[in-house]
């Protein structure tokens, strides 16, 4: 048996929900406050076990700690990576499947199957979610009715526990409103937005993945554009290998693209099916409050599937695929990820 002792730090302003302690993966104990201390049965023999750690805040933050039990002295040299693959399943129209359990799933990395260490059914994980604006000379006339959809997006969807963030983009993207779950900060950064100049698509991209690093959880971007990029510093493949890494859902929303746009809206599909989003195309602004509501069904409606990343070749890129058993039915992740 052993006394575990948690030190819990938490930031100013905030205000811790839970912690809960794990043997493995299996749940042990849900403490709610000081001291942290719990005593803990092990599990007969010389197995290497781990006893892991979660804090999380009442504004939906997490942090989490692991510690090996009962180790050789060689374990400080394992190195164990969990990939996380948040997944959503839908039928043929595009609707959330929820009951599906984990007999239902097979993993698959670069070709060989995969355990699964880890299956919930989540609607309650804290978002991460950003909205990205094109707000180009091209948009003066949909502007007004994008950011009515961005509002309503924001009042029905973002909950005490999520985080939103505001990006736009013309001649250079711009951060306008930090993450947040303050209603009146979000519409207030949404006033007295102008459409003028070029689309810088590809930098947008660039610059609201990296605001995303060191965020953990189910992250989400929203990309509104009407247009091809005319003016990014980076180029489309780059920012495809960074959005690979970055492992952020994205959803490009396309305003009244002509038919004849047929690379724009390829690459934009890459973005989405490379990260376990979905590219969709409207034919106007006003169109935008359905297709916000259906992304959020499916963000609320997700599993979390993990697994041991198995030793491997340096920095290659792995190739990540789920299945779903039941015909008729499609699961959407990332793609694949770099270790």
């Amino acid at each position: 048996s052993l006394r575990a002792s948690i030190d819990v730090a938490i930031p100013a302003g905030e205000k811790l929900d839970r912690l809960e302690l794990y043997l493995n993966e299996a749940r042990l104990a849900t403490l709610y406050q000081p001291p942290f201390i719990q005593p803990i049965a092990l599990p007969d023999g010389a197995t290497l076990t781990y006893l892991r750690a979660v804090a999380y805040l009442q504004g939906g933050g997490s942090a989490e700690d692991l510690v090996f039990v009962n180790a050789p002295e060689v374990a400080e040299e394992i190195r164990v990576s969990l990939v996380e693959l948040y997944t959503s399943v839908v039928d043929r129209r595009g609707r959330p499947q929820t009951d599906l359990t984990l007999a239902d799933f097979s993993v698959t990395e670069d070709g060989a199957p995969q355990e699964i260490r880890r299956f919930e059914r989540i609607d309650d994980v804290p978002i991460h979610a950003g909205v990205v604006l094109d707000v180009s000379s091209s948009m003066e006339q949909e502007l007004d009715d994008s950011i009515k959809a961005a509002l309503r997006f924001f009042e029905s969807v973002i909950q005490p526990k999520d985080r939103a963030a505001v990006f736009t983009f013309a001649d250079r993207p711009a951060l306008v409103v930090p993450f947040t779950n303050d209603f009146g900060v979000l519409a207030g950064g949404l006033t007295k937005l102008v459409a003028d100049g070029e689309t810088s698509l590809w930098d947008a991209l660039a610059t609201s993945l990296h605001y995303f690093s060191g965020v953990r959880g189910k992250r989400a971007l929203i990309v509104l554009t009407d247009g091809d990029d005319t003016r990014s510093r980076y180029k489309f493949d780059d920012v495809l290998d960074f959005a690979r890494r970055a492992g952020v859902a994205i959803y490009p929303v396309a305003l009244g693209l002509s038919p004849k746009a047929v690379d724009v809206r390829m690459r934009l599909r890459r973005f989405a099916e490379e990260t376990g989003g979905e590219l969709t195309e409207v034919d106007s602004a006003a169109q935008l409050g359905k297709v916000y509501e259906r992304i959020e069904r499916e963000l609320r409606s997700q599993y979390l599937l993990v697994y041991a990343s198995p030793e491997g070749d340096g920095e290659k890129y792995r190739e990540v695929k789920v299945e779903v058993a039941r015909p008729g039915l499609e699961a959407k992740t990332l793609r694949g990820y770099y270790p």
